[in-house]
């Protein structure tokens, strides 16, 4: 417990340091793009610091899982289950830089978090409020979703809308996904996460981590579904592929 710790401590540190480095870059640069690709180049940074360093302390590795080789476009929608806030980190380096994924996120999320909350307010992301009046979600989620198509950078929704506390999956609700769709029609990529739960509370992280395997797996590329009846059926059908991923991968541990 004590070296998990110290280990958290340490990556505040550094988040710190990263987020001092990135505010001072920010201030130089006027155009909106500029400052997207910086804060998703120092998103994908402190990604790959913070796994690297969780690697080295105590063992805590990613097991990425790609059965189908499916190879995931440059620019598309991608969803994805939710269970921590190490699935943000997880994601961010398993899209890589040069998708720089853009997130649909709580806007509680807006400070606290060092350099995590300075890019979802400056990046380019969507904050919403938790229980916010549906107008404003949707027309906060369509800025995201225009300013993704003026960039070529990929959102990102978890349908859930939540963290699941418990590691169950739950409803996938198509509201903000079709918004997005409706901007520009992408293709959308489903993956599936699960670990995360186990560690999501600081008591949880400093008993548990690095002794709970994480893995990642693409479950599906989707053509770009138009319309409401498309959105919604492609939504469901990746919820069933995602649960019975879950379950096989659960059995196989």
């Amino acid at each position: 417990m004590l070296v998990n710790g110290v280990i958290a401590l340490f990556v505040v540190f550094v988040l710190f340091m990263l987020e001092f480095a990135v505010v001072i870059q920010y201030i130089f640069l006027s155009s909106p793009r500029s400052r997207d690709y910086l804060c998703a180049r120092y998103e994908y940074l402190g990604a790959t610091t913070i796994l690297t360093l969780f690697k080295i302390f105590r063992g805590f590795s990613v097991t990425v899982s790609n059965p189908k080789k499916l190879e995931i476009p440059n620019h598309c929608l991608v969803i994805s289950n939710h269970q921590s806030l190490l699935d943000i980190f997880v994601l961010i380096w398993l899209l890589g830089i040069e998708r720089k994924p853009r997130f649909v996120a709580k806007k509680e999320l807006q400070y606290g978090i060092p350099l995590v909350s300075f890019t979802l307010r400056k990046g380019g992301h969507c904050l919403v409020q938790r229980r916010g009046e549906p107008i404003e979600t949707m027309r906060a989620v369509s800025n995201m979703a225009q300013r993704c198509k003026r960039n070529r950078t990929c959102p990102m929704v978890f349908p859930e809308g939540t963290r699941s506390r418990n590691g169950k999956l739950g409803i996938f609700h198509a509201a903000g996904v079709r918004k997005i769709l409706e901007v520009e029609p992408l293709p959308v990529v489903a993956i599936v996460v699960d670990g995360g739960w186990k560690v999501a509370t600081i008591r949880s992280f400093l008993r548990r981590f690095g002794k709970e395997p994480y893995i990642a797996e693409i479950v599906k590329i989707y053509d770009p579904p138009r319309g409401k009846h498309e959105v919604e059926a492609m939504l469901a059908d990746a919820r069933a592929q995602i649960a019975e991923h879950l379950e096989a991968m659960r059995t196989r541990r």
